[in-house]
């Protein structure tokens, strides 16, 4: 209980299912002396609970350590009901419901875990349930006794034993506070204040705890013997009367009452022992823990007892069945004898009962009366402490006391009459029963509802306040059910028909909303409950139960609508894929116009007009592919949606879509076929394009190549001109050329991306081939050009090499001229001397000069030019030659010469060199005139020169030195060393010279590059300087800024210098990050300059110091710049917050008089305008002008007074007939005061009048004419929309053309006139105007003009913000925003509140509208009550008579259901009262069914109303279609629980009854054959009463008659067929969880055979039985796989399921040839017999897995006759058909056939060619002596028989084993493919070669299951192979494949037509199939009807005219 509710437990009595969920609770009488089994087999005197008790929640469990607190006693001597079970010591074990609770400490032996409980349950689950209890855990299930006391501590007195007796018996139970004694522990001693003695234990005897072991030990010895004693007598009377009843010879009447009066003894006697040993085992329990064991021997008594009480009931109750039994003589007088009882007990139950009813009506009118007296004051409570109230809670607490002591008195005098109506005849006893029952029922049902008034005056506030809130939640319950109501009715037409999509949406849209509400309302509820009183907790479950059946029914609804929603969609379904089919159709109209262009003859059509054409087409193609995608994608959704319509839905829809599947796909195939063509005409426009390119591309370089020509001709025979005219042209025409090929190659690329496969894709690579052509074409003529070119300047080049050649030559020519006269011995003057030497220098300087050059250009690729270059080259060397040559006889004048001549040029180059020095010393000179720094710009500039005469310098250096050091080596040469020594040392100091020139270049640049250096660091600190002078502009600058003059500033002179003071800090910044970059640069380049790092400190720190003087500029500037910012922002930003309370307030007024007034001046104006138009009506029929009218009500005064006027008005609606002016007191008030503008207490005429005044407002612009006919009208002038118009008149209807008009006046302008107000054709012209839509057009004008400044401040503020927010992050800036921060939410919350007062608005208005209309519906309203009692008073008196019919239905059945489960298996006669309940039912249904209808057709008139007293009505009337509805589902509900008892009570009896068949069968020469033979005796079915004879035959089956009919009935009703008996006896269950099957039915004793794996299949051998140990239920069953048989567990205890019941497996031939019937698991060649098509087969064992190994296959030519096809080497069972290995020989050298094997003494047969194949017949034999070996065999070709050598002597081979030929070993066809059904080519007949031309190839084989069956046919026994397509599992339906006649006999012929069977009908298999003739046929039984009888499976064509 603690922390759980009361509704979720059950309290149940031993063996008492659990109550149902939902059903009140309530306590189950539990006695403490029931005694349910113990799992251990030794019982306790008392075991509370029959399954362990758990801790108490929030508590630790007991322990027997635990100190005593309390002690539970009694003063009962005998102990009939085992009280001592709850005697003892109980500890404080913790808190429930705020008291304390107690465990009792002692433990019970044997049963250690069964606690008892003593605890406090406060009044959360009602006073029923409130107190204190014993039970077996806190809040548990099992309770034993209660007292209603409600204090802190356990009650001493007042228990009530059973928990629900009437009354407390005194000192049953005492409760007391613990008192320590000396005499025993308090956890040993349970103390009473006084023993119970019992017959075997006196008073006298010593027990608890001053008894001795010894003592305990006599008790026991003493009790064991009483009861050995008593059960060896019970055993032998009750074995005596066993061996009568079963003996041959019947025994007498008198032998049978001598047994029974013996057995009863014997029942007493063993009475007296269980109560004494009760008693003795409560006394030594007293000793405590010592005395355990003499307990727990004692407790081991009682099983003994049990078993004999057992045994001794057994044959009671056979003898007295057996007595029972009257003969037959004493029928009739029995008979006659219960009649007349039964008479003369109805007299008396006649006479009895109404005094009784009288009574319990009074009782209940008493409760009711006591209802009636609350109610009034709860609902409406006198004021607190008020006399009224004090009377009435008295008056309440009187009367229930007056109707408990009815009840009392009520209850008193039924159980009186129970107690006589037992003794009644038996159908009387069962009516009284009833009657006295029902009463009782109806009295707890009163003493129900009197129990809250107990402690009403108690409650009395509570109550009213649950009152206010249940009356709430009512109210909501109600509204929301008048939704669903609502919805209900708009659902109603979904019972018949297919509703449109506007009611389905109009209905969810109803009952949507209503289901959240429910949900919420039912939470609401919940929450509610949980802290609920037992007050109004009935009251808040029957809010519940409403809430859910309203949920329930909105569910109910919602359901109906999913379902209206699929068959919308399946109305739907064929119209929106006709739609997308069509359009996809439609689109192929498209196509065939895009392709018109192709299709008139022209098959190449011009470029332009053909990409139009394709483009069109392809757009076409894709238009119509996406249409017939989109066709196909919405058939397939809804394809997929129809799969979740209802079945018949679904077959329709599938029909209809696969037609437009069809057409989708031959749309398709078009489509397709449509691209293709599009892709081939693409394809070629694609190819004519290219191929123009390709040829433009061709020509261009042919005319390239043209040109190119001339380079790959004889250069010799061409000149330069001709190359260099061609050079000029071909770099155009390559370009062209390239050019032309580009684009080639660029649209051959596009189109190749757009055409891929195919002939496009051929095409294109024809045309690849054209471009590589031409490509390869262009490289071979660029390459001759590039060498032309190369040419060209090769020639040049050789012109001017042979230019200087020739000079050379000269040059040589001179110096030999020149050496002439010295080699002739002459002598030469100095001057001649150093002229021949110049001559011999400068020639030598030519020569080598030409060589280096001309050696540079033989590397050339042009092997002509390098020819013409080499011969030049050679000349060279010719020129060398006559060099060396020229003074050969005067060598020393020669070397003289030559060496003046090289001083003289060394002496050049160094007086150069020492000239160019001087420039140096000019270029550094500014340097050296002591200025330290020079001005920058000439420091730069004298860089400059430096630079440039230092690289001078370095050149001519760098020219000497190589000319001294060359001129050095030459001089090594010459023959006089002195004179070289000479010049050698000229030469050297020449070299000093230039080296000391080196030495001062490089000081030069060393300082050149330092002044360089520093240069720019001077150019570094001025660009600084600049920054600084900046800089300190910028501090000048921000100088004024935030001191005090500066704040005194006004504010545009402060903006003004912060804003100048911001721009120097930027142009500060700009040159401060100038002269950065600057100076990083230097100091990159100054890294390693000596004394430029401490310069280039200096400079960063100067920049260092600038940056900080401009960042404190920066920072003042900034401040100030923000400072100013965020005042004028805040400033700005205040005043638009300010702005906006005006604007709430000014929306506030406008809204005040609709909010806060109601608008009540509108409401009374209203009625006004209804008094008014209902006058005007009047006037009309009566024919009176208001002055007559004012004259008539004013009773002919001047004005009508006040109470005139008031009286006028309630008299009005009698008086005009117009119901609808009739107001209440209070409204009539406000009509006066209103007409009674000025307020001087009467009406005037004008004021009467002016009730009376209309005015218009123009909404469609109209004509103003002079007279009210149209027709003779003249327009005076137009009135414009918006116009005000004062009505001079009433509206009058022109009857010439149907307008309506009225005389009236322009508010404007004054004109009058008559204006159409409603046109013919219902167009409205002019509308009356309505103050009360005025008044709200300007409430909403006014909000949305507040609303829109709101939202625009509330912009503008945000705006302001954000400025803030870019500026940045500085203080200023961050208080700005911060404050600005702090205006948002004030202008957020006046926009709310403008949003607000809108909500308001529109609320009221709403309110207004509904009380407008609700007073002008009044009238009607009170008109419709009346007419709605007299619709629905017919459907009362129908559902009354209904009820009554199904009350009856109900009381029938009631005997049986009122029954324990445990109770219904001994119900006598459950058959007949099913019989009575399956007839009375429908009638009460169909009772029910047609007051539903009555209902529904007022209902129908009621369909219309949606509001008032129809509505009311209307909702009456479907309460009371519910309430069929119900009280038909109570009805259905009865016969469904009788069903389901009956079928609870076969599900008790089936097993035994099928076992016993299944003994009886198994029996010698018994079969189940024969059983139905004999009970149907020549008939096709067993008839009940055969089938429940043998039944009730059946030995120790002990079956009562109705419940063998029950199982007969259960078979198969109307009688029993072969396959229903077979179904019933020979059980099946499949494994479906692995389990063990064991040798024993004991699971402890049995061991484990094996493991089942699930899916195996088990027979029943024997069982099912339940283990009484472990409440298993085992089965005996052998495996159908392997034949193992043993135990099986169905159920685990803890629910797991490891067996299922199957039906016997059946297969079914499916294949259409013959299946072949096996004798053996493995399938081989031998068969049993063929089984036909559609043959059924009973499984006998399996399935096992049949394996194959890999069969063998090779395609091959015969050699016989060249057949070619596939043949089979080896099949899957391993059969060899052919053999290859050594066969075989071909030959690989021609050899020689010979007539036998010696070679030397042999003939020659044939001689064999290279290739002939040869069939060896016998060898290979080695011939002794030759070492040759041989065969003999026959050719192939011709058949010729000899021998042949195949290895010959020297080991040459002459033929070789063939590995591609196979001879034939077995018959087997040749077919023309692989495959096994392939068509047979011819047979192959043994001794056959073949030729393998591919293979031989292995063919894996899948393994195949294989069932032991019988052929039900013949009862043919053996193995099949199973699969769909061959033999399959099978459930026994067959289904018609088409319309077949269903025949009376087997033999077609002759027998009669019961009916056709339609296709598509599934009929059950009852015999068969039998082969009749040609045909199969078989006996079935529609599962439509019912009708069994004969019908063709195969007809005698071979079709097939049933599905399996």
């Amino acid at each position: 209980m603690s922390g759980r509710p009361w509704a979720a437990q059950t309290m149940n009595k031993p063996g008492q299912p659990a109550r149902t969920p939902g059903a009140p609770a309530r306590p189950a009488a539990a006695a403490p002396g029931s005694r349910p089994s113990s799992p251990a087999g030794a019982r306790p005197v008392v075991q509370p609970s029959s399954r362990p008790s758990s801790a108490p929640a929030g508590s630790s469990s007991g322990s027997t350590a635990s100190l005593p607190k309390i002690t539970v006693s009694t003063q009962i001597k005998s102990d009939d009901i085992g009280i001592q079970t709850l005697l003892g010591d109980y500890a404080d074990k913790g808190a429930n419901h705020g008291k304390r609770f107690y465990q009792k400490i002692q433990k019970i032996s044997g049963h250690e875990d069964t606690k008892v409980f003593l605890y406090y349950w406060d009044n959360r689950d009602g006073a029923d349930f409130s107190g204190w209890w014993f039970g077996d855990q806190v809040g548990g299930t099992e309770v034993w006794a209660r007292c209603v006391n409600q204090g802190v501590l356990p009650p001493k007195t007042g228990w009530k034993v059973p928990w629900d007796s009437p009354t407390a018996k005194p000192g049953l139970l005492l409760v007391d506070a613990y008192k320590a004694s000396a005499g025993g522990s308090p956890a040993s001693t349970p103390r009473s204040e006084k023993s119970a003695p019992g017959p075997a234990s006196p008073a006298s005897s010593p027990t608890g705890g001053s008894a001795t072991p010894q003592v305990i030990a006599a008790k026991v010895k003493r009790a064991t013997a009483q009861v050995e004693s008593a059960e060896k007598a019970a055993n032998l009377a009750a074995n005596k009367a066993k061996t009568t009843l079963s003996a041959a010879t019947p025994a007498t009447e008198a032998v049978l009452k001598d047994l029974l009066a013996s057995l009863a003894k014997q029942q007493t006697a063993l009475t007296d022992a269980q109560k004494n040993l009760t008693q003795d085992i409560a006394e030594v329990r007293k000793g405590g823990v010592s005395t355990t064991t003499f307990v727990t021997q004692l407790s081991q008594l009682s099983p003994k007892i049990r078993a004999a009480q057992a045994a001794v009931s057994e044959q009671l109750q056979k003898i007295k069945t057996q007595i029972a039994k009257p003969s037959p003589a004493q029928t009739a007088a029995q008979k006659e004898a219960e009649k007349k009882q039964e008479e003369k007990d109805t007299k008396e139950f006649d006479a009895a009962l109404p005094p009784v009813k009288e009574l319990a009506s009074a009782a209940e009118e008493s409760v009711e009366n006591l209802a009636s007296l609350a109610d009034p004051i709860v609902a409406s409570p006198p004021a607190e402490e008020s006399e009224e109230l004090k009377g009435a809670l008295d008056e309440i607490e009187a009367a229930f006391q007056e109707s408990q002591n009815k009840i009392a008195e009520a209850r008193k005098l039924i159980t009186e009459k129970l107690q006589s109506a037992r003794s009644y005849a038996p159908e009387t006893r069962k009516k009284a029963l009833a009657e006295y029952s029902s009463l009782q029922t109806m009295l707890s049902d009163a003493q129900k509802k009197l129990m809250p008034f107990k402690t009403f005056k108690k409650d009395f506030k509570s109550k009213v306040a649950a009152k206010k809130a249940l009356s709430e939640l009512s109210e909501k319950f109600d509204s929301a059910e008048l939704e669903v109501e609502k919805a209900g009715m708009m659902s109603l037409a979904a019972d018949s028909s297919q509703m449109p999509e506007d009611e389905i949406v109009g209905t969810e849209k109803v009952v949507e909303p209503a289901q959240k509400e429910i949900a919420n309302l039912i939470r609401t509820v919940d929450q509610k409950l949980q802290s609920a009183q037992s007050a109004v907790k009935d009251e808040l479950v029957s809010i519940k139960d409403k809430g859910n059946q309203l949920k329930k029914k909105c569910d109910q609804i919602m359901a109906k609508m999913r379902s209206q929603r699929a068959g919308l969609s399946a109305q739907q379904l064929a119209a929106q894929c006709t739609e997308k089919v069509i359009a996809a159709e439609e689109s192929l109209t498209l196509c065939q116009d895009a392709e018109m262009p192709f299709l008139k003859g022209i098959e190449v059509l011009p470029p332009d007009e053909s990409e139009k054409a394709i483009a069109d087409s392809e757009a076409a193609a894709t238009k119509a592919e996406a249409a017939l995608s989109a066709a196909r994608t919405f058939i397939r959704t809804k394809q997929a949606e129809a799969k979740k319509f209802p079945k018949e839905m679904q077959e329709k829809a599938d029909q209809e879509l696969k037609q437009f599947v069809e057409r989708a796909e031959a749309c398709g195939k078009k489509i397709s076929d449509f691209r293709k063509e599009t892709n081939e005409r693409k394809t070629a426009a694609i190819m004519a394009e290219v191929v123009e390119v390709i040829s433009g591309a061709e020509k261009k370089v042919k005319a390239y190549a043209d040109v190119a020509q001339v380079f790959l001709d004889d250069l010799e025979t061409v000149t330069t001109e001709s190359l260099t005219e061609a050079m000029e042209k071909v770099g155009d025409l390559e370009k062209e050329a390239n050019a032309g090929l580009a684009e080639a190659k660029k649209q051959f690329s596009l189109k190749q991306k757009n055409t891929k496969g195919g002939a496009p894709a051929a095409s294109l690579n024809k045309l690849q081939g054209r471009l590589t052509s031409c490509q390869t074409e262009l490289g071979k003529f660029r390459k001759a050009a590039l060498t032309g070119d190369k040419l060209i300047k090769g020639k040049e080049t050789l012109a001017d090499e042979i230019k200087n050649v020739e000079l050379v030559e000269e040059e040589v020519a001179k110096v030999e001229k020149a050496s002439i006269p010295l080699e002739a011995g002459g002598e030469l003057s100095e001057e001649e001397m150093a002229a021949v030497g110049d001559t011999i220098v400068s020639a030598q300087n030519a020569l080598k000069k030409t060589m280096r050059s001309l050696e540079t250009h033989l590397t050339t690729p042009v092997a002509s030019l390098k020819a013409a270059f080499q011969k030049l080259v050679d000349k060279c060397k010719a020129s060398q030659e006559k060099m060396d040559k020229t003074f050969g006889g005067a060598k020393d004048q020669k070397e003289a010469v030559l060496s003046q001549a090289y001083l003289r040029d060394a002496r050049k180059k160094t007086d150069l060199v020492d000239s160019i020095i001087d420039k140096v010393n000019e270029a550094e000179l500014p340097f050296l005139k002591g200025i330290e720094v020079l001005p920058l710009e000439e420091a730069t500039s004298t860089v400059e020169k430096s630079e440039a005469a230092a690289k001078e310098l370095s050149s001519a250096i760098t020219e000497a030195r190589n000319y001294i050091a060359a001129q050095n080596l030459a001089m090594k040469n010459f023959s006089d060393k002195e004179k070289a020594k000479t010049l050698t040392e000229e030469f050297a100091a020449l070299s000093q010279r230039v080296n000391n020139a080196s030495t001062k270049l490089a000081a030069f640049k060393k300082d050149t590059e330092s002044r360089k250096k520093n240069a720019q660091l001077q150019e570094a600190g001025e660009k600084i300087k600049v920054a600084e002078q900046e800089v300190e502009k910028a501090t000048e600058a921000v100088a004024p800024l935030g001191g005090e003059e500066y704040d005194k500033l006004p504010s545009d002179e402060a903006a003004a210098l912060s804003e100048k003071a911001t721009a120097q800090t930027k142009a500060a910044q700009a040159a401060m990050d100038e002269a950065k970059a600057l100076l990083a640069a230097r100091q990159k380049d100054c890294k390693n300059v000596t004394g430029a790092a401490e310069t280039l400190k200096k400079l960063q720190t100067r920049i260092g110091d600038a940056a900080t003087s401009l960042h404190k500029a920066k920072k003042a500037s900034s401040e100030q710049e923000h400072k100013f910012l965020g005042k004028r922002v805040i400033k700005e930003a205040a005043e638009i917050v300010a702005s906006l309370d005006a604007e709430v307030k000014a929306a506030e007024e406008a809204c005040a008089p609709l909010v806060e007034g109601g608008a009540t001046e509108f409401l009374v104006s209203s009625s006004l305008k209804t008094v008014a138009a209902a006058l005007r009506e009047h006037m009309a029929k009566e024919s009176k002008d208001i002055a007559a009218l004012f004259k008539e009500a004013a009773g002919g005064e001047g004005s009508i007074a006040k109470e005139a006027f008031l009286a006028y008005l309630q008299k009005l609606p009698e008086t005009i007939a117009h119901p609808e002016v009739e107001f209440t007191e209070e409204r009539r008030e406000a009509l006066f005061k209103m007409v009674d503008a000025t307020g001087e207490g009467s009406i005037s005429e004008k004021a009467f009048r002016d009730m009376f005044k209309q005015t218009f407002i123009c909404v469609t612009g109209i004509s103003m004419t002079d007279v009210l006919q149209v027709s003779a009208s003249k327009t005076t002038c137009k009135v414009e929309a918006k116009e005000v118009l004062e009505a001079l008149g009433e509206v009058s209807k022109d009857e010439a053309t149907g307008v309506e008009r009225v005389e009236a006046k322009i508010l404007s302008s004054g004109e009058t006139g008559f204006v159409t107000v409603k046109g013919n054709q219902g167009t409205t012209y002019l509308e009356e105007v309505s103050p009360f839509n005025d008044f709200c057009a300007k409430i909403d004008k006014t909000l949305e003009e507040r609303l829109a400044n709101l939202k625009k401040a509330s912009s503008e503020l945000h705006t302001k913000i954000n400025e803030i927010a870019a500026a940045g992050s500085s203080a200023p800036l961050t208080e700005a925003r911060e404050e600005l921060n702090k205006l948002r939410p004030e202008a957020s919350a006046k926009v709310n509140a403008i949003q607000g007062f809108k909500a308001k608005v529109v609320a009221a208005k709403k309110e207004f509208k509904s009380k407008e209309a609700a007073e002008k519906n009044a009238h009607i309203e009170r008109q419709e009550r009346k007419e709605a009692e007299a619709i629905t008073s017919e459907a009362i008196t129908a559902l009354e008579a209904a009820e009554a019919l199904a009350t009856k239905a109900v009381d029938v059945a009631e005997p049986m259901l009122s029954l324990k489960e445990e109770d219904v298996k001994n119900f006598a006669t459950p058959a007949s009262l099913l019989e009575e309940v399956e007839k009375l039912v429908p009638e009460a249904i169909e009772a029910l069914n047609q007051a539903k209808s009555v209902a529904q057709e007022q209902h129908k008139k009621l369909a219309k109303a949606s509001k008032g007293p129809m509505l009311d009505a209307k909702r009456e009337v479907q309460k009371m279609v519910t309430k069929a509805e119900s009280v038909s589902k109570k009805c259905n509900t009865t016969l469904q629980a009788v069903k389901k008892a009956c079928a609870s009570l076969v599900e008790v009896v089936t097993g035994k009854a099928s076992t016993g068949l299944r003994d009886a069968v198994r029996q010698p020469d018994a079969s189940i054959d024969k059983l139905f033979d004999e009970l149907a005796a020549g008939s096709d079915k067993i008839s009940e009463e055969a089938f429940c004879s043998r039944l009730l035959s059946l030995p120790g089956l002990d079956l009562q008659p109705e419940h063998a009919k029950l199982i007969s009935r259960n078979i198969e009703v109307g009688g029993i067929s072969k396959r229903s008996l077979l179904s019933f006896v020979q059980k099946y269950y499949v494994v479906s969880t692995g389990i063990a099957i064991t040798t024993e039915f004991d699971v402890g004793k049995g061991k484990s055979i094996r493991k089942l794996e699930p899916e195996e299949l088990i027979e029943v051998v024997e069982g099912p039985v339940i283990d009484d140990k472990t409440a298993l239920a085992r089965v005996k069953g052998k495996s159908l796989l392997d034949s193992t048989e043993g135990w099986i567990t169905i159920k685990g205890n803890q629910g797991s399921v490891f067996l299922k019941e199957v039906e016997k497996p059946v297969y079914v031939v499916t294949s259409t040839e013959q299946v072949r019937l096996t004798p053996e698991a493995k399938a081989g060649t031998e068969t049993v017999r063929s089984l036909k098509p559609g043959e059924v087969l009973e499984m006998l064992a399996g399935p096992q897995k049949e394996t194959f190994e890999p069969s063998l296959k090779a395609k091959g030519k015969a050699l016989s006759d060249s057949a070619v096809g596939w043949f089979d080497i080896r099949d899957k069972e391993g059969t060899i058909f052919a053999e290859a290995e050594g066969k075989f020989y071909t030959c690989t050298s021609s050899v020689a056939m010979t007539d036998n094997l010696d070679i030397k003494d042999c003939n020659v047969v044939k001689k064999l060619a290279v290739g002939e194949l040869f069939a060896v017949e016998e060898g290979p034999v080695d011939e002794p002596g030759s070492g040759v070996s041989r065969v003999k065999g026959k050719s192939c070709e011709d058949d010729k028989v000899g021998w042949i050598t195949i290895k010959g002597n020297a080991g040459t081979v002459y033929a070789k084993a063939s590995v591609k030929h196979y001879a034939v070993v077995k018959e087997i066809p040749l077919r023309k493919e692989k495959t096994a059904d392939a068509e047979t080519v011819r047979q192959l007949v043994e001794g056959e070669v073949l030729n393998v031309l591919e293979g031989p190839k292995s063919e894996t084989h899948q393994p195949v299951m294989r069932v032991k069956v019988k052929a039900s046919s013949d009862g043919a026994i053996g193995w099949v192979s199973t699969g769909a397509s061959i033999v399959k599992r099978w459930n026994g339906n067959y289904k018609c494949s088409a319309a077949t006649p269903l025949q009376s006999a087997c033999k077609a012929d002759g027998a009669e037509l019961l009916r056709e069977l339609a296709a598509s009908e599934v009929l059950e298999l009852q015999d068969g199939p039998v082969a009749e003739g040609d045909e199969m046929r078989i006996k079935v039984k529609a599962k439509k009807d019912g009708l069994i009888g004969w019908a063709t499976l195969i007809d005698s064509t071979g079709k097939r005219l049933f599905s399996f």
